[in-house]
């Protein structure tokens, strides 16, 4: 899994608020590829049943990951500007969501 290396307080200090917001779209696609490397783990399980444990492990620090960098936004004084770039990140994945959807329920009418 990526390891996201969040800037210190002083280093978005210095930064403009539209560098921070590529920081923070830079930490939602490693959250994402993240997401993917925890579904093919799982996915993997069904013939390795020893990674039955790993995924437990990602999942618990991936939700760990997130609600710590909540807490250090806050605390950093950045979460109206964070809060921005998840309702743009939410609306990526709602198109994410929808493309599979249409594609799932064309499938599904040619079966």
């Amino acid at each position: 899994m990526l390891d996201f290396v969040f800037p210190t307080e002083e280093e978005l200090e210095k930064i403009g608020d539209k560098e921070r917001l590529n920081v923070f779209r830079r930490y939602f696609a490693a959250s994402r590829y993240n997401r993917l490397i925890i579904q093919q783990n799982l996915i993997r399980t069904a013939f390795d049943k020893s990674l039955v444990s790993r995924v437990k492990e990602l999942e618990r620090a991936y939700n760990k990951d997130f609600f710590d960098m909540v807490r250090t936004i806050r605390s950093y004084g950045y979460l109206e500007e964070f809060l921005a770039a998840i309702k743009e990140e939410d609306e990526a994945l709602q198109k994410i969501i929808e493309a599979y959807e249409k594609r799932m329920s064309n499938h599904s009418s040619k079966v």
